[in-house]
């Protein structure tokens, strides 16, 4: 039976709002605003409503993503030794990446579901009539999203990007037929008679700091070479500020070369597999990319515009969550689910759409790189603040 509620009888507005049927909240029927212990049971209620729903909704994500980009990669199948076993394991190895990107979306999703599911009972309702105000409403989403960003930061900078490299390396060792490796300190590849390693290569295609060691037919090592960078130019590779050095058996001869041609099995096309994308690295190597750039003077746009996009990706997800809250009760109760989850999708893709544009307006007119993280968030809080007020909540 519901309790009736402070100030109203079972006739007024109130009393007929609590008096629904389908209005509870698990097992506990609706109480007067000023218990505490109904006003956490109501929290837990609608945090589990909203988590439970997320995570429904990026199951599906993680499935959809798994099938349609096994497909796109199954054509790979069969180039050295990339099997169908491998293209599996390394699909399976991108789900965190896919997760990670679809977070915003998945839990303005979920949470259009959740809440929306409560107004088509009229739970929600009953909550108003209770005394539970939009910001009291929004506090308890906002603690769904609290733990849901523990997911975000472990899918984002802990899980995924080791996981992904790993599968990345997998797939490179078996279409190349090369002996390679990846590395803190780089990338490893065994060159004929050489072990090559690249500390830093720029998506650009251009090298730094490159060494060579070749071994000879007495496994002894004899000549190492350092180049402080290099380019690709008509077909071959050029290092430059070339220090060799020559190992006899009892002295070492070194030379100094501005430029060096290097004949090598290493190739654009392998090293743009080995390189590490900015969107695979973590928040603090990221950081560390582009702090190392800046100190050589190169351009570190890309690896700053990852950087930023890695930490408004979890302030986003919050946001996703509480704007979800003013479209629920601004909307109708007769909308279904299905409709929910159209609006969160048509949302959630205009949301990338500005965001992934922005990063190109901010590339062409060399805006600052924090730009591309508070542009979507100030237009969804400027739909938030318009939302709330077109209603008055």
């Amino acid at each position: 039976m519901a309790r009736h509620l402070v100030g109203s009888g079972l006739g007024g507005p109130a009393g007929r709002a609590a008096a629904l049927p389908g209005q509870h909240w698990g097992e506990h029927a609706l109480a007067p605003p000023g218990d505490e212990v109904a006003v956490k049971r109501i929290d837990r209620y609608i945090i589990t409503s909203v988590l439970r729903a997320t995570l429904m909704t990026l199951l599906a994500i993680a499935v959809i993503s798994y099938v349609l980009t096994f497909m796109d990669e199954v054509g790979d199948a069969g180039k050295g030794d990339y099997g169908i076993a491998d293209v599996m394991l390394v699909v399976a190895s991108m789900i965190p990446r896919f997760l990670y990107e679809s977070f915003p979306v998945a839990t303005l999703i979920g949470a259009l579901l959740a809440m929306g599911g409560m107004a088509n009972t009229g739970e929600l309702v009953a909550m108003r009539a209770a005394g539970m105000s939009p910001l009291q409403l929004m506090s308890a989403v906002f603690k769904a999203g609290l733990l849901l960003l523990l997911l975000v930061v472990l899918t984002g900078d802990v899980v995924g990007p080791g996981l992904e490299q790993w599968g990345q390396q997998i797939r490179m060792e078996k279409m190349n037929k090369q002996v390679t490796f990846r590395s803190r300190y780089g990338f490893w590849v065994k060159d004929r008679d050489a072990i090559v390693n690249i500390r830093r290569a720029t998506p650009g295609g251009r090298l730094q700091q490159v060494h060579i060691y070749e071994i000879g037919p007495d496994q002894r090592l004899e000549r190492v070479t350092y180049a402080g960078g290099g380019e690709y130019r008509e077909g071959r590779w050029v290092l430059q500020e070339v220090r060799q050095s020559e190992l006899g058996e009892n002295r070492v001869h070194s030379v100094s070369l501005p430029e060096l041609d290097w004949e090598t099995v290493v190739d654009p096309a392998m090293l743009s597999v080995a390189l590490i994308k900015p969107f695979l690295m973590p928040a603090w190597e990221l950081y560390a990319q582009v702090q190392a750039l800046r100190r050589g003077g190169q351009r570190a746009t890309d690896y700053a515009i990852a950087f930023w996009n890695k930490l408004a990706t979890p302030i986003t997800t919050l946001a996703m969550l509480l704007l979800a809250v003013p479209l629920v009760m601004s909307g109708r109760r007769s909308v279904n689910a299905g409709q929910r989850v159209l609006i969160g999708a048509l949302l959630g893709a205009l949301f990338y759409l500005v965001s992934k544009g922005f990063s190109y307006v901010v590339i062409v007119f060399d805006l600052p790189p924090v730009s591309v993280a508070l542009f979507p968030l100030v237009v969804f809080g400027l739909a938030m603040w318009l939302l709330l007020r077109a209603r008055r909540l």
